[in-house]
């Protein structure tokens, strides 16, 4: 493939990652608000996936198919083609050469894109230099991709020091919850014990603690789903059942996003919480198999579920 080719179909998967982002976002807005009682709201489900950024695990990692950037190579583009070159670059340079990696990111024009630049390079400057890389973050000048760095920064921390991810996780200001229930869905893989005690606390409002256990069911179903739901059994049930019904959710989600539609038959070994795994398949399908998510809800016994399963997909 020439390099141009491959930059275009890698601009063509920027702009559908974007798009995840703000449909993560409208599921969250789509739970009932704080002020309501909360067993009102023991219907919602939380389902707050990390943000996907333009370059999440695409072309532009640094070690995707060994792929090398430099200034020479990225000045033969223009427009958008050059900021991507130039982003890439800066991911390439982040591990080892911070002030490098900046500079990249300083050429790229787009701002929104620069902005997301920088918080990449904090992120993958982690394992380097922890108070380098968040000496980055201050200086991003909005707020969204600001807190965006600091959940990166929280999320390279994971596999270093499980407990100060959790706690970076307080400086990602609008991605807090997203932080936290990826960081502890990223743990809970391989130290369930160590997420099932911080869930337990019982921090925070409804939201906060639903989306504790909702990571549990979803990143250890992407491993093992008949692992998961083991894990969702160990989850106390919590108000009106909500907090293992989120858990299994996270494994539906799992589900549909490993086998699509076919992730139902996965939810028929979850007994009486079928429902909730079922609403999991849908929610993750319903951008790739609008009809099949469609037809899932439908088929969902439960009214409330059901129902919420509807809207959800209509917002």
């Amino acid at each position: 493939m020439s390099n141009r080719a491959f930059l275009l179909l890698y601009l063509l998967c920027l702009g559908l990652c974007v798009g995840a982002v703000y449909g993560a976002r409208a599921a969250v807005a789509a739970i009932p608000a704080a002020a309501t009682p909360e067993l009102d709201q023991s219907v919602a489900v939380a389902i707050p996936p990390k943000p996907q950024t333009e370059l999440d695990r695409g072309p532009g990692d640094p070690d995707a198919q060994g792929a090398h950037y430099d200034e020479a190579t990225c000045d033969r583009y223009q427009g958008d083609f050059r900021d991507v070159c130039y982003h890439a670059l800066a991911r390439q340079r982040a591990p080892r050469d911070l002030d490098g990696a900046l500079m990249a990111c300083q050429v790229v024009q787009r701002k929104r894109l620069r902005m997301e630049c920088q918080a990449d390079v904090a992120e993958l400057h982690v394992g380097t230099d922890l108070q380098a890389a968040r000496a980055v973050c201050p200086g991003i000048p909005a707020r969204k991709w600001r807190d965006q760095c600091s959940f990166g920064i929280a999320m390279a921390l994971v596999p270093i020091e499980p407990r100060q991810a959790l706690a970076a996780c307080e400086d990602a200001g609008i991605w807090r919850d997203f932080c936290r229930h990826d960081v502890l869905g990223e743990v809970s893989v391989y130290d369930l014990e160590l997420v099932l005690e911080v869930c337990g606390r019982e921090e925070g409002d409804l939201l906060t603690r639903k989306t504790c256990w909702h990571g549990i069911g979803k990143y250890i179903g992407r491993v093992d789903l008949a692992r998961a739901f083991a894990a969702c059994e160990r989850v106390p049930l919590g108000p009106a059942g909500v907090y293992r019904e989120n858990c299994v959710h996270g494994m539906g989600w799992a589900a549909g996003e490993r086998f699509g539609d076919a992730g139902l038959s996965h939810c028929r070994s979850v007994g009486a919480l079928e429902d909730s795994c079922r609403l999991g398949v849908a929610f993750q399908i319903e951008r790739s198999q609008p009809q099949e998510a469609n037809d899932i809800c439908r088929s969902v016994g439960r009214s409330d579920l059901r129902d919420h399963c509807l809207a959800w997909l209509s917002r």
